[in-house]
């Protein structure tokens, strides 16, 4: 009969190779999680650098070239008649809308609420303000869409200003996809062009007459508070989507109303 029974020096040799594994495994984790950890650290610096240097090239509001509509806060402001920087009230509720045209939820935003602002803005409840800003020029694919739509925005506001709310409407109608390249200038003209905007000005928007002041608007954005599309301000204070539940169709205009007809005490959840 054969003798099963292990040899006790045997026994402590496996014992002994078992936990010599063990301790090289958790060696290879404790490696594996140091190096990774390093690699967060260092992606972090590296953000950190790339903010402070393109930081540094970012021009100060007041001092970049800006569509003479365009105000000390980079909005442009619409009037009642619907043209950019004409017949603006200024004793009014003021509502600062903050866009990336390719945002989708931008566009949404417009959808629900476009045709509600309009009839605020035309019946002289409220004023206006568009700030087209680019924070999604990382989702275009190196072609930077979101600063050259709103560059084309401000060019029509500056030299077409009539033109500027149906170019906006035009372009949400023409969003492209995020993480594509977007449109080309020369699609983004024809878009122009299509709602009856000179052709000339149009040609001119390849020339990014006012990307700087894109990026000074952009960063002027954040430092008054957005932290991303579509942002609300009314009367200058960040509107909370959780009070006032804007993409609620009516919502958004109830409160505007209710606020207008009794002073700025209205509380905002009152309509969401």
């Amino acid at each position: 009969m054969a003798n099963n029974k292990q040899d006790p020096l045997d026994a402590r040799a496996a014992a002994k190779a078992k936990a010599q594994q063990q301790v090289k495994a958790k060696e290879r984790r404790t490696t594996v999680i140091i190096i990774a950890a390093a690699l967060v650290v260092i992606a972090a610096f590296a953000g950190i650098v790339y903010f402070i240097v393109n930081s540094s090239k970012v021009p100060a509001l007041p001092d970049a070239h800006a569509p003479q509509v365009a105000d000390e806060t980079g909005g442009i402001p619409v009037g009642t008649g619907g043209v950019a920087g004409v017949d603006v009230p200024t004793d009014v509720t003021r509502v600062d809308l903050y866009i990336d045209l390719m945002c989708p939820v931008c566009n949404q935003f417009e959808q629900i609420n476009g045709k509600d602002l309009d009839s605020l803005r035309e019946d002289g409840t409220i004023a206006l303000v568009y700030h087209p800003i680019s924070i999604l020029d990382r989702a275009s694919s190196g072609t930077k869409y979101s600063t050259r739509a709103a560059n084309a925005v401000a060019v029509v506001a500056d030299q077409d200003p009539s033109h500027f709310l149906a170019f906006i409407t035009a372009l949400y109608a023409n969003q492209p996809q995020e993480n594509s390249t977007g449109l080309s200038d020369d699609e983004i003209a024809a878009i122009a062009i299509g709602v009856g905007v000179p052709a000339d000005v149009a040609g001119s928007f390849k020339k990014g007459e006012f990307e700087k002041w894109v990026i000074a608007a952009t960063d002027r954005a954040s430092q008054d508070g957005m932290t991303g599309t579509p942002t609300v301000m009314v009367n200058r204070e960040l509107l909370d989507p959780k009070q006032v539940n804007y993409f609620t169709p009516g919502t958004l205009k109830a409160y505007l109303e209710q606020l207008s007809g009794g002073g700025s005490s209205a509380d905002p959840s009152a309509s969401s």
